[in-house]
C-alpha cells in the first residue's frame, strides 16, 4: 500500500554520494517521492546546495525505496560534509558512496601502512568518511600508548602523518572518527606488515630486520614461456606435519625449508624439500600464508584477515617478527634449489575480522540496492575490486609480496570474483617488476556476484592471465566427487581429452598458455579417491596405472601442468572431498604411501623429467599446435586416442616425431605405428630417457595405459 512522506511512523532513511551532482536515498520501506521542496540539502557552514530534480532510481509504479536527488553543481564533497533534510522525517549526513569510483579520487601515489625509516615512520590510511584520524604508538600490544598523532587528510581521503623518531620494533594502530566508525576503539592497519592478531596493533618492522642470514631477492626460475612450468601444489601444514614426515619443525615455513629429511630409517626415501627437488617440479604454490582468521580449529586459510602479513600459526613463534623471517626462510630454501614460490591469493572476499569496513565503511564490499552483501564467494562477501583504492591495495599487496619476498607468482582462488581491467592491470604492473611471472587462477564464482560481468574463460582468452582447465580435468577423471567416470577409468569423454591434450584451443582457449590443466587440487576428491569410488570391482594395480595415465594425460599435454601434493604417490583423504576443516588425520600427507607407491613416484618424477627435456610437450602458440599436433584417426576403439607431434625444426627438440598412444579401454589393444622402427620411453608402468624397446608396425597397449614412442 502506498505510504505518504508524513506521516506518524516515519521511515528512516540514508544519503549517499553517488555522482558529482547525484545524491542516492534510500528509505526502510517504500515512500512517495519527494518533492524538490521537500529536500534541503546543506554544507558544515549551512549553505544550501539547490536540488533540481528527484526521481526514483528504478522505474517502479507507485512508491518505492530509492531515489535519485539531482543536483545544480558538485558540492565541494571531499572539503565540505553535506547534510540532506527530509521535512518530517528528518537530518542525515551525506556519506561518500560511489563518488568515490571517480578516478579523479583515486591516489595512486599514496603510501599505505606503516613505511619505516631510523629517521622517522610515514603513515598512510585511506578514510575518506572520516572527520579525525590520529595514528596510536606504543611499545606494547596491550596497555598505555606512549604517543596519539593526529593525521592530515588530503583532498582524495588518504590521511597520513610522519613520526620524525625511530620507532622500529614498536606498535601503532588508528583511532578514526566519523560517520560509521567508532572513535572508542583502536583498529588495525588493513596495509599492515606484521599484524598481531588478534590484538589491534601492528608491529613498525624494519624489513631488513627480518632478513634471515644470505637472503637476497630472486628469481630463479626465469621461464621462457608458462607452459614451461611443473605447478605442484601444497599447503605449508599438511606437508610435514605427519610423524612420519622425518621433519624436525612439523607443519612450518622452517619444516618446509628443511633439507636432507626422509622417512623414519629409510634414507633412501626423501620427504618433504628433497622430495620436491627429487620430483623436479619448477614451482611450489603455498596454499594461503597471508594471515588468515584463527576459530581455533584447523582450517586451509581462505578467509584472509591481513593480506600483507604472513600467516603467525607456520612460524615457531607468534610473536613479533618471526612470521617474516621464517617464510622468507622458506622462500630462500625453495630458491636455492631452483624452485619457484607462487602464492594462493584470496582477493575476493575476506575473513570477518579484516578492518576495511572499520577505516572505510562501505567502500571495499559489493552490497545490493538495499544494503546487503552480495555474496559471490560463499563466504560472506565480495571484495570490491573495481573500486580504484581496493584496486590499489591489491596491486600494492601483489608487489609488495614479489619485491619483498621473491614471490614469483600468484594463483588467484574465485578469479571470476576479480573484474578484468584490475586483472590487466596486475598483469602490466607486474611483469614489469618480474617479466616471468606466473598470473592464473579459477574462472569461476561459488555463487550469484554482484560483478557484471564476471571473469570466465572467455575473457581470460589470450590475455597471459592463465585459467584452470575444469574440462579437462572432467574429461581425465570425470566428475569431481561423484560416481561418473572419465577417460582414465572407462575411456569417456574422448573429445573432451583430445581438446586437453592439444592445449584446449579446440575448446575455449587462444594459446596454451591460457590453459592450467589438472585433475587434482586441494578441493574436491583426489584423484587415487575418485578412482577408487568409480572403479569398485578394480585391484589397486589396475587403478594405479588409471593413476599414472591420469599424469601421462596431464604431463604430454600442451598447456601448463598442475599437480596436488601426494598425487604422485596415490594420496587419499579417505574418501572426503570437501577436507578444509578436518584436521590433519585427513589432511596430512602420509610419507609411507611414497614407499607403497615407489613405482607410481618414479612415473611421476621421470615423466616430469621428460616433459622438461622436449620442448615438443610444451609449445607456446596456438600456431605451433595446429602445426605440430596431430590427431591420429586409426584407433583401435572409441576409447581409445592417438597423436603425433612433429618436432622437426622446433630448436632444443631431438625427436623428430613423437607418438602418443591411449587405450582407455579395459582390454589391451593392439595400435597400428607409421613406417619404420619406433622407440618406446614410456609405457604404463615405466618411463625413461633411454628406449625401453623398439617396434615396427604395431604395438600393444594394456588397459588403462599410454605409451610414448618416437623416432
Amino acid at each position: 500500500m502506498k505510504r505518504p512522506l508524513h506521516s506518524e511512523d516515519s521511515p528512516s532513511f540514508s544519503a549517499t554520494l553517488d555522482g558529482l551532482r547525484t545524491i542516492t536515498l534510500r528509505f526502510d520501506r517504500p515512500v512517495s517521492t519527494p518533492t524538490a521542496g521537500q529536500v534541503v540539502i546543506r554544507d558544515r557552514n549551512g549553505k544550501q546546495v539547490r536540488v533540481t530534480g528527484i526521481s526514483p532510481a528504478r522505474r517502479a509504479a507507485g512508491s518505492t525505496r530509492v531515489f535519485s536527488v539531482k543536483l545544480a553543481s558538485p558540492p565541494n564533497f571531499m572539503r565540505q560534509t553535506l547534510d540532506v533534510e527530509i521535512q518530517g522525517i528528518g537530518v542525515q549526513r551525506v556519506r561518500l558512496g560511489r563518488i568515490l569510483d571517480n578516478q579523479q579520487f583515486y591516489d595512486a601515489e599514496a603510501r599505505l601502512g606503516a613505511t619505516y625509516s631510523p629517521q622517522g615512520t610515514l603513515f598512510g590510511v585511506f578514510a575518506p568518511e572520516a572527520d579525525r584520524v590520529e595514528v596510536v604508538v606504543a611499545k606494547s600490544q596491550a596497555g598505555k600508548a606512549s604517543s596519539r598523532q593526529p593525521m592530515i587528510r588530503n583532498l582524495r581521503g588518504v590521511w597520513s602523518a610522519t613520526l620524525e623518531q625511530d620507532l622500529r620494533d614498536q606498535y601503532y594502530a588508528y583511532v578514526l572518527d566519523g560517520p560509521g566508525l567508532q572513535a572508542d576503539r583502536e583498529v588495525t592497519d588493513p596495509c599492515a606488515k606484521c599484524a598481531q592478531y588478534p590484538g589491534s596493533r601492528s608491529i613498525i618492522c624494519d624489513l631488513q630486520d627480518t632478513d634471515p642470514p644470505g637472503f637476497r631477492v630472486e628469481h630463479p626460475v626465469g621461464l621462457a614461456t608458462p607452459t614451461d612450468a611443473v605447478i605442484y601444489e601444497l599447503s605449508v601444514r599438511d606437508f610435514t606435519i605427519s610423524p612420519d614426515s622425518g621433519v624436525a619443525h612439523k607443519g612450518l615455513y622452517l619444516g618446509l625449508a628443511e633439507g636432507g629429511t626422509h622417512l623414519p630409517r629409510q634414507p633412501d626415501m626423501s620427504t618433504g624439500l628433497d622430495h620436491l627437488v627429487e620430483l623436479g617440479v619448477t614451482h611450489v604454490q603455498l596454499m594461503p600464508v597471508q594471515c588468515f582468521e584463527d576459530d581455533g580449529r584447523y582450517n586451509w586459510g581462505y578467509m584472509t584477515t591481513f593480506f600483507n602479513t604472513p600467516e603467525s600459526r607456520f612460524a615457531t613463534t607468534p610473536d613479533r617478527i618471526a612470521r617474516i623471517t621464517e617464510f622468507k626462510q622458506a622462500v630462500q630454501a625453495l630458491h636455492n634449489h631452483g624452485i619457484g614460490v607462487l602464492l594462493d591469493v584470496v582477493f575476493n572476499h575476506t575473513s570477518r575480522h579484516a578492518t576495511f569496513d572499520q577505516i572505510a565503511p562501505g567502500y571495499y564490499f559489493r552490497r545490493k540496492p538495499n544494503g546487503e552483501l552480495w555474496n559471490g564467494s560463499g563466504c560472506g562477501n565480495e571484495f570490491r575490486t573495481e573500486a580504484p583504492m581496493a584496486r590499489k591495495f591489491i596491486l600494492d599487496s601483489l608487489k609488495y609480496w614479489v619485491t619483498e619476498f621473491g614471490i614469483d607468482g600468484f594463483r588467484f582462488d574465485l578469479m571470476g570474483l576479480l573484474d578484468f581491467p584490475t586483472l590487466e592491470i596486475i598483469r602490466d604492473e607486474l611483469r614489469a617488476v618480474y617479466p616471468s611471472i606466473l598470473l592464473y587462477g579459477e574462472p569461476w564464482t561459488a555463487g550469484p556476484s554482484g560483478l557484471r560481468p564476471t571473469t570466465g574463460k572467455d575473457a581470460l582468452r589470450g590475455s597471459g592471465i592463465a585459467a584452470f582447465d575444469d574440462h579437462f580435468r572432467d574429461a581425465i577423471k570425470g566428475d569431481t566427487n561423484g560416481d561418473v567416470p572419465g577417460f582414465v577409468q572407462a575411456g569417456d569423454r574422448r573429445d573432451a581429452v583430445k581438446m586437453g591434450l592439444r592445449g584446449s584451443i579446440g575448446d575455449w582457449a587462444l594459446h596454451p598458455t591460457d590453459t592450467v590443466h589438472y585433475c587434482e587440487c586441494h578441493d574436491n576428491l583426489t584423484l587415487w579417491d575418485k578412482i577408487v569410488r568409480t572403479t569398485p570391482k578394480a585391484t589397486d594395480p589396475e587403478r594405479k596405472r588409471m593413476q599414472r595415465m591420469a599424469a601421462l594425460l596431464l604431463l604430454t599435454s600442451q598447456g601448463i601442468p598442475f599437480l596436488h601434493c601426494g598425487q604422485e604417490f596415490c594420496r587419499t583423504k579417505l574418501g572426503h572431498h570437501n577436507s578444509y576443516n578436518l584436521g590433519d588425520e585427513v589432511n596430512q600427507i602420509d610419507w609411507s604411501l611414497k614407499k607403497e607407491n615407489a613405482d607410481t613416484f618414479a612415473y611421476y618424477r621421470d615423466l616430469i623429467a621428460l616433459r622438461r627435456a622436449h620442448p615438443l610437450f610444451r609449445l607456446r602458440t596456438r600456431e605451433e599446435v595446429e602445426q605440430r599436433v596431430h590427431l591420429m584417426i586409426d584407433v583401435p576403439t572409441p576409447h581409445c586416442i592417438a597423436f603425433a607431434l612433429d618436432g622437426r625444426g622446433l630448436f632444443g627438440e631431438p625427436f623428430a616425431t613423437i607418438l602418443i598412444l591411449l587405450n582407455g579401454d579395459r582390454t589391451e589393444l593392439r595400435f597400428p605405428l607409421g613406417p619404420g622402427r619406433w622407440l618406446m620411453v614410456a609405457d604404463g608402468d615405466r618411463v625413461s630417457h633411454q628406449a625401453l624397446s623398439e617396434h615396427w608396425n604395431e604395438i600393444t597397449v594394456p588397459a588403462h595405459a599410454g605409451v610414448v614412442l618416437h623416432k
